[in-house]
Formats: C-alpha cells, structure tokens, sequence
C-alpha cells in the first residue's frame, strides 16, 4: 500500500478500514493513525456512507477499542443504526430478488447474477457489508426472442421489486461503447444454486474486468468499487491473469482495467503480478497522463471530493481530476461515444 502522507487523516483510516480481511496489523495502524492525529469522526461516517462501505466500517472498528481510538459514543451509534438498516434493507431486496427469480423460472429464462448481488453471493461473508442501489440481472434471451407478453409481465415485476435487468447484455458492462463479448461471458458462466435456484455467475476474470468497469463509472477512488476490486483478487488467488490481459485488449478497455489495478493496490493494498501492470498497457503519453492524474489524486484529494458536492455544504459545488481521470483512460473515439450519446451507434463502429 503507497504511503499516504499528504491524505487526510481520514481517508488514511478509510483505506484501512476497508476489507474483510482485518488483520492485528491493520488495528493497530488504525491505533497508530487516531494517536498521531486529530480525527473528524463525523467525516470518517458521512465519507464511508458516500463510498458505499459505512457497514463494513462499523465491522472492522468494533474489533478495535473505541475508547483507545477517541470515537464518540454517538458516532459508534449512528455506525451501527446505519448497519443494522441495511441488514434490514438486503433481507427485503433478497425476497424481492426471489418473486423475480420465480417468475424468469416459471418463464424458462436463464438468468446471471452481476454486480453487487454477485459479489454478495461469491465474494463477500456478509451481503450487508456494503451498499448496493439496486439488484442487477442478466437475461440470457435476448428481448426479441421473449414474448412481448413476457417482456411487460417481467418489466412491470422488476420496476417495482427494484431490480435492473438486461436481456443478453448490460449497458452497465459495455458502457454502451466497449464491444464486449456477452456470448463469451454466457459461454463460461459458472451456474449455481441460490436458495432452491439455478442461477448463473460469471467467470472470476470477467467479474474482475467487470467490476474495473463499474470502478472507472464511479471515478475509480470509490472504496465499495475499490473493495469489490481487491476482494475479487483476494477470493481467487488462481486467477488466470493472462485472460484478463487478452479480453481487455480485446474489450478495448484495457487502459480501463490498467488504472482500476493501479489505484487499488496503491490505496487498499492487492496482490497481483507485475507483468499484469506492463501487460495492459504500453508506454505512451495516455499512460503516463494516467499516472500523474492518480498520483495527483492520491497525493491531495480527499474521498469526500470525488463527488460534485461538499459534505459539509452541499450547495458547494466542486470539479476536480476526478472527473478527468476516466476519460484518461478512453480512447478518442470512445469519448466522443460518451459526450455524444446520439451518434454513439456510427462511432462504435469504427472503433
């Protein structure tokens, strides 16, 4: 992990904090951080609420002495509230998942975990570690081979179950650019069973290049993609490195993959090979445009900052490198995809 010196002392917390893997040695680097400097709690709290992560937080900080730390009572309190509310809140959203998982059933659907509710089922001990916003689901049919009364009987479901799904492919994976190959990713689904269902999950390495994506989607300094990112490398310590290389280049998001990697380990700390690192990417003026962009970034922002508005004054509006950083890692085509949604279908096709 890069030190981090010039960060606040509460990001420094933050990226310790966050991981299911909380050693004796991350305490007492908590230990060491709440000795050394002054902490404001209330921004440790609002930050890891931001990032998705607050509960995940609370899990860790518990191990610790919060005496030993300088937490206020109050803080500890809003900590567990907030968690509690979100075990709550993940029961409802598994008995919504499962009225939707009845009827694609019942309909002979196939149907893929992705995302958050994947990373519940594979990766995390416990699915209110973290924040998702909604469930989202892979249809294997694609919407002209469903019935057109199938398609209003399963829309009309997941609207109002919170649930997001896509028929063959998802706009949250190809960013409506990135040609990737959902035929691929259906071919080497793994399928599971999920309370009496049969489901399907994607392979380590596309879940790995899938979460790099959503990362890049968030500024890439958001801890819950951060989390998703290393706790995905730390699940699967086979992880086949070479077909993440390959179906990067191939997706055309390999400058993509390369910064998600590169903040994560520079930030939460992950292992994986070197060569990964030189094999996504080849010197040039985007990588090193990348790079000054990160270690600008990690050298002076604050986790609050990466979001169009203050913490302590919402109405302050605030633009900064963040906001650079992911189009850094498009080519120019793909921004012009991006900032000019309408004629997104003729760009791609010259990509």
């Amino acid at each position: 992990m890069i030190t981090l010196q010039k960060m606040r002392p509460e990001d420094k917390l933050l990226f310790v904090l966050a991981r299911q893997e909380f050693l004796h040695t991350h305490q007492k680097t908590v230990l060491d951080i709440c000795s050394s400097e002054e902490i404001r709690w209330d921004i440790v709290y609002s930050t890891a609420k931001l990032h998705g992560v607050a509960p995940l937080i609370y899990s860790n900080l518990r191990q610790c002495n919060s005496v030993e730390l300088g937490i206020p009572q109050d803080i500890m309190e809003q900590f567990k509230l907030y968690s509690y509310r979100n075990v709550v809140m993940e029961k409802c959203k598994t008995e919504k998942l499962m009225e939707v998982l009845s009827l694609l059933n019942r309909k002979c659907i196939d149907v893929m975990f992705i995302k958050g509710v994947a990373l519940d089922v594979l990766v995390y001990d416990h699915s209110w570690f973290t924040i998702k916003n909604d469930v989202d689901l892979l249809l294997r049919s694609k919407r002209e081979e469903v019935a057109d009364k199938d398609i209003l009987e399963i829309w009309n479901l997941i609207k109002s179950r919170g649930v997001e799904c896509g028929y063959f492919e998802h706009h949250d994976i190809d960013l409506g650019f990135l040609p990737i190959n959902f035929l691929q990713i259906w071919n080497e689904a793994v399928k599971i069973k999920f309370k009496g269902y049969d489901v399907f999950v994607m392979s380590p390495e596309d879940m790995l290049i899938t979460s790099c994506i959503t990362s890049c989607t968030k500024r890439f300094f958001r801890l819950k993609n951060l989390c998703d990112i290393a706790e995905i490398i730390n699940k699967y310590s086979d992880l086949e490195w070479e077909t993440v290389v390959t179906k990067s280049k191939e997706y055309h998001c390999n400058n993509i993959i390369y910064t998600a990697l590169l903040v994560t380990r520079m930030t939460l700390g992950c292992e994986f090979p070197e060569r990964v690192i030189n094999d996504l990417t080849v010197p040039s003026v985007k990588s090193l445009i990348i790079r000054c962009i990160i270690h600008n970034l990690n050298q002076h922002m604050s986790l609050s900052s990466l979001y169009p508005f203050s913490l302590e004054n919402p109405l302050e509006r605030k633009i900064n490198l963040s906001v650079v950083l992911p189009y850094a890692t498009y080519s120019w085509r793909q921004v012009l995809c991006k900032i000019i949604p309408k004629n997104r279908e003729l760009f791609c096709k010259i990509l």
